[in-house]
């Protein structure tokens, strides 16, 4: 079973901007290899320093279909993403060499959107509150066939 995961955050005409203060957010912290596991007071300081990271939105979606391969599942959530935001312009896995900031933060953002549903965060300690709007689920099982 291949298991993709697909992310887009919105406001590309200030991707200069966003990267910038991505990076002065993200600046010297060691970043969590898990959201749920990581220290309370570092969440909060994660939300709070990333807050002014202009962002429109993010999309996590997971794509779990069997006998799927990745490069066929990213398609589809890229598809999927278009159909739901028309007009987006996802950054690219091979284009995220030049965003390292942005892509650090959607890194530690997927970390969120893989805690188990159960677990309910304070708005200060939840790092999807940063977004003006976001998606979090899978792909329909119906696509792409």
């Amino acid at each position: 079973m291949t298991s993709a995961a697909c992310q887009a955050m919105g406001a590309p005409d200030r991707l200069t901007e966003a990267e910038e203060k991505a990076a002065a957010a993200l600046a010297g912290l060691a970043l969590p290899a898990s959201w749920e596991d990581a220290d309370p007071t570092l969440r909060r300081h994660l939300v709070a320093a990333c807050r002014p990271v202009p962002t429109a939105g993010l999309w996590h979606v997971t794509d779990n279909r069997p006998a799927l391969d990745e490069d066929r599942a990213r398609h589809d959530c890229l598809r999927a993403l278009t159909a739901e935001w028309p007009g987006s312009e996802p950054v690219l896995t091979e284009e995220a060499d030049r965003l390292p900031a942005l892509t650090a933060l959607v890194r530690l953002t997927a970390l969120v959107c893989w805690m188990p549903p159960g677990v309910w965060l304070e708005a200060e300690e939840d790092l999807l509150d940063i977004y003006d709007t976001y998606t979090v689920g899978t792909l329909p099982q119906q696509l792409g066939r």
